[in-house]
């Protein structure tokens, strides 16, 4: 309906349905690109996390890229178990460009990565939607969800990003493979699915999720089942010599441990109610309402896939699920806008006549009206994300750690921030000091499993004792299981529950009662950072 409205009303302005497509298309990727290289660039450093994924790249280096037993980040003895791929492509990527530290490779490639997201998510757009327009307009959305722009940017990106970008193509092909039943397909899908189960942990999760999901949806044929029985088969044998060495060196605990820290619940599909924490749209939730409105009226319609495709994301693996939710969310926002809110205008248009009738209302509105403001939104989102990285001072701090401490020295890294996947000071800390910090959250969850969600709240609690005072402090500390050398003090951290217009500072009173207290004393200062050792 949508196509043949466009094709009408476009006739003197010779731009068919197609077209505007290419032009919305072209406009994501370009957009799009730039929003998830920015942050970087500003910041001058990595986005965020990625000092574990730092660390390991080391490890590969200096291991002339046999993967060691354990990684050295943060002395923990965590299994070398991630998946490779980036961890390898940035290993190579830095000794060719014979780079002193893997830093440049950890801020710049996950942004150039995820740009190379956005063409995938299209073709698998319009692999399901089956419309050059809507895949299109999907893809917009897709490109300026703030939260795509950031997750898969970020220094972790190295591995998140091209776990997403192999996922979108893998999910492609097995739609193929099932929907369509072609044999072509089937190679795609062995091929990127392997090369997903490689890059990412999740990213092979919600394969299989999703898999499932439609082959149940759009075949429950013998022939689909027998090509996804033909697509296991094929990703097994490209991904085992990978796991099947840490499995002989490390056992199946290691992968169990990390399967278990999913955060799985039954409930956990009742966070779609809150739509912020999916795109996280600073201003206005304009995506995510278009997205739910979309969901609703494919519901209406009794089009179940894309809506049914949200739960299932949910279920399978809830963690990030509000990060791979942005996925089937921005394909039923393009359905919306180019099946009732742009024919919508148009009839307006054609009805009251109050528009330039040589221009085109529908497509106006669109362009002049909504992509301005989501640019604007993606802008003020972008100098906002590029804050949220170790400062200069910090990263100087940490030298003089690295250069003035015992190496077997074990800290308490206080910032305030409660969310440690949101602690840049606290990622950072182990791999550019070499030291222990005892709440670091990363590379946890390769060792705490089912208890991983309760590690979290101590977390929480300790980084929440910055408001409260020594007392709290010193209590909390007990969880962590071993007494500490050196708390550090991060003073101004920039994120507080990952929202990076609600941070403050560390609370004063904290700072009076370490420098009157008879257990620690002041041994490095700075306006940013107080390092204080236990007498």
């Amino acid at each position: 309906m949508a196509e043949e409205l466009y094709e009408i009303n476009m006739e003197k302005q010779k731009l068919s349905a197609d077209d505007a497509g290419l032009l919305i298309l072209f406009t994501a990727i370009l957009v799009g690109t730039w929003f998830r290289i920015m942050p970087a660039w500003m910041a001058g450093f990595p986005i965020n996390d990625g000092g574990m994924f730092y660390t390991m790249i080391q490890n590969l280096q200096v291991n002339h890229y046999i993967p060691p037993l354990y990684t050295t980040y943060n002395n923990l003895n965590i299994p070398f178990a991630y998946p490779p791929l980036g961890l390898y492509l940035g290993a190579v990527l830095g000794d060719l460009f014979n780079l002193a530290s893997p830093l440049p490779v950890i801020q710049w490639l996950p942004g150039i990565i995820n740009a190379f997201c956005i063409p995938a998510f299209y073709l698998l757009a319009r692999e399901i939607l089956g419309d050059k327009l809507q895949s299109a307009i999907s893809t917009l959305v897709f490109a300026l969800i703030p939260h795509m722009t950031a997750w898969f940017s970020m220094g972790g990106g190295l591995t998140r990003a091209l776990g997403a970008l192999f996922m979108l193509l893998a999910l492609k092909y097995i739609h193929g493979a099932f929907a369509k039943e072609g044999k072509k397909d089937i190679w795609g899908a062995i091929i990127f699915s392997s090369l997903a189960a490689l890059s990412h942990t999740e990213a092979p999760v919600y394969i299989i999720a999703i898999a499932i999901y439609i082959w149940a949806m759009k075949s429950r044929s013998q022939k689909g089942l027998l090509n996804g029985v033909l697509i296991a088969i094929g990703v097994f044998i490209l991904s085992i010599p990978w796991y099947g060495w840490v499995v002989y060196q490390h056992g199946v605990a290691p992968l169990i441990l990390a399967s278990q820290a999913g955060f799985h619940s039954i409930w956990s599909v009742l966070r779609l109610i809150n739509i912020d924490f999916v795109t996280e749209e600073p201003y206005l939730d304009v995506l995510g309402v278009l997205g739910i409105l979309g969901v609703a009226t494919l519901v209406a319609r009794r089009t179940f896939f894309i809506p049914g495709m949200l739960i299932v994301v949910y279920l399978s693996q809830p963690r990030s699920a509000h990060t791979i939710a942005n996925i089937p969310l921005a394909m039923a926002a393009g359905f919306f806008i180019a099946e009732i809110l742009i024919p919508a205008m148009t009839r307006i248009h054609e009805n009251g006549r109050k528009i330039n009738s040589r221009i085109r209302p529908g497509l106006t509105f669109f362009f002049i009206i909504l992509i301005p403001y989501w640019l604007s939104n993606s802008v003020y989102y972008g100098f906002q994300l590029s804050e949220m990285h170790v400062s200069k001072a910090g990263r100087g701090a940490m030298q003089w750690v690295a250069n003035n401490t015992p190496k077997e020295s074990k800290f308490l890294v206080i910032t305030g921030e409660p969310n440690g996947f949101c602690d840049s000071t606290s990622e950072w800390f182990p791999a550019l000091t070499n030291r222990q910090s005892l709440a670091t959250l990363q590379g946890n969850e390769w060792l705490q499993g089912q208890i991983f969600g309760q590690y979290v709240g101590y977390i929480q609690n300790l980084q929440t004792c910055s408001k409260k005072g020594l007392a709290c402090l010193l209590q909390e500390a007990e969880h962590f299981g071993s007494n500490f050398d050196y708390l550090y003090l991060s003073l101004n951290s920039p994120t507080s529950n990952c929202n990076l217009t609600d941070a403050s500072g560390l609370n004063r009173g904290l700072i009076l009662e370490l420098d009157n207290s008879v257990q620690f004393q002041t041994v490095f200062r700075s306006d940013e950072v107080l390092i204080f050792s236990k007498r």
